[in-house]
């Protein structure tokens, strides 16, 4: 019978009835059939399972060889790693042997089926991952709404690369979900440990999102800030927003910030200001103040706000606006005299 452990989101239960089994791993994890196809009279199944805020995961195991079948997962993604042994299973009309070597990751849209266990097949460690987590996850990398559920590849080495880090991060949870004083499971850390294992799965799979995450987490290139960077200057009189230059150049916008941040320790839109900044000064120098006001100058080039325009203004540039347009024209005769001067020598 099962035995709750470490709170009510947490269970160990060793159970020899199959619909019992089936009832308690419909519980934990989604609404399945069973069918026994080695020796029923030794049915036995075990789970030891956790919930760590939008993970779940369970060490699971039969002593006799199952075929499991579920329907569309629907709010969730699910990866299972056998420890020994190997597992056939599928998603959809996917499918793969998962061994020790090779994890399977399970689509939300799509039913799984899995037939393993019995004799050396040891345990495997089943992960459900809450569909909207991984979802909200990818949004905020990508900086886009994303509509469809995520299309994952099956397969998943985790003998190496990104597989094998994600796989050792895992199983170090997975190790203390019977322990419910780790340190894992406090209450300020489950967050950000889920968010990073939820993240790592992102970046260490292959889906239908992988080429666009690449770029969007990635430092945007060198020549992509170039690129904004003109992007920016065709376009400061124009209203701009930063999701916008980020389309132009074929970028994230988080990776757009990055580079940014990266190259130019500044913003794309703190850019534009101090760009749309000194194209005012330009004019501010060149005009003739009988003919045209500060606040005129400031509006083509998007300042509103004429009193943060004027601080933002005396910030980069040490005086006032209306300084600036008062000495433009003498400053124009200044540098017209010394030029003539020049050329006489």
């Amino acid at each position: 019978m099962p035995t709750p452990i470490g709170g009510p989101t947490s269970v160990s239960a060793v159970s020899r009835d199959i619909d019992e089994a089936r009832q308690l791993g419909g519980k934990i994890y989604y609404p399945h059939s069973v069918r026994v196809l080695g020796d029923q009279q030794h049915f036995s199944m075990q789970l030891d399972a956790a919930e760590m805020g939008p993970i779940t995961m369970g060490w699971l195991s039969y002593n006799t060889e199952v075929k499991i079948e579920t329907g569309n997962l629907d709010d969730a993604y699910h990866v299972n790693l056998p420890v020994t042994g190997q597992l056939k299973t599928g998603s959809g009309a996917d499918r793969v042997i998962a061994t020790p070597s090779r994890a399977a990751i399970y689509r939300a849209d799509r039913g799984s089926v899995l037939q393993g266990w019995g004799g050396d097949a040891g345990r495997m460690l089943a992960v459900k991952i809450d569909r909207r987590a991984v979802d909200e996850q990818l949004e905020l990398l990508l900086g886009r709404p994303v509509r469809d559920p995520i299309a994952f590849d099956l397969a998943l080495d985790i003998t190496s690369g990104h597989g094998q880090q994600w796989w050792a991060v895992l199983h170090t949870l997975a190790d203390q979900l019977r322990n419910a004083d780790s340190l894992y499971r406090h209450p300020l850390l489950v967050a950000p440990l889920t968010q990073s294992v939820i993240v790592a799965l992102l970046l260490a799979s292959q889906h239908d999102y992988s080429e666009q995450l690449a770029a969007a987490v990635d430092p945007a290139a060198p020549a992509a800030v170039e690129h904004a960077k003109q992007y920016i200057e065709a376009h400061a009189d124009e209203p701009l927003t930063a999701l916008e230059i980020a389309g132009a150049v074929g970028v994230s916008l988080r990776a757009l910030q990055h580079g940014f941040q990266t190259s130019l320790e500044t913003t794309p839109m703190r850019y534009l200001r101090d760009l749309r900044l000194r194209k005012v000064r330009a004019e501010l120098l060149a005009a003739d103040p009988e003919q045209i006001g500060v606040a005129e100058i400031a509006y083509r080039w998007g300042f509103n706000h004429l009193g943060r325009f004027a601080g933002q203004y005396r910030k980069m540039f040490g005086e006032n606006p209306s300084d600036a347009l008062r000495s433009g024209p003498r400053r124009a005769l200044s540098t017209r005299g010394a030029l003539y001067y020049t050329g006489r020598d």
